[in-house]
């Protein structure tokens, strides 16, 4: 399995980006925010700004996210989990 470090800019710019079902449930906002916030994911995604700014949580930064937050991005992490996506 490829890991996300591994991919290029130019291929990361290649692909095409998804958004899981449900992955905006517990977003709180107006339709057009939600809708802005997709657009700049979506721009950052394709620009490549978005590999190369990316990069690990602390510890700290991990423990000051919500509980909900802490399992959705444990379970991202999961190989056996269901719905499991990766980069192959």
């Amino acid at each position: 399995m490829r890991k996300f470090e591994d991919i290029t800019e130019q291929e990361m710019q290649e692909m095409q980006l998804e958004f899981a079902p449900g992955c905006f449930d517990d977003f709180e906002g107006t339709q057009e925010e939600l809708d802005q916030l997709v657009a700049a994911i979506t721009a950052a995604f394709k620009s490549g700004e978005f590999a190369r700014e990316s990069r690990e949580l602390t510890d700290e930064e991990f423990e000051g996210l919500s509980e909900t937050t802490q399992l959705k991005l444990l379970d991202m992490t999961d190989p056996n989990a269901p719905n499991k996506r990766t980069l192959n």
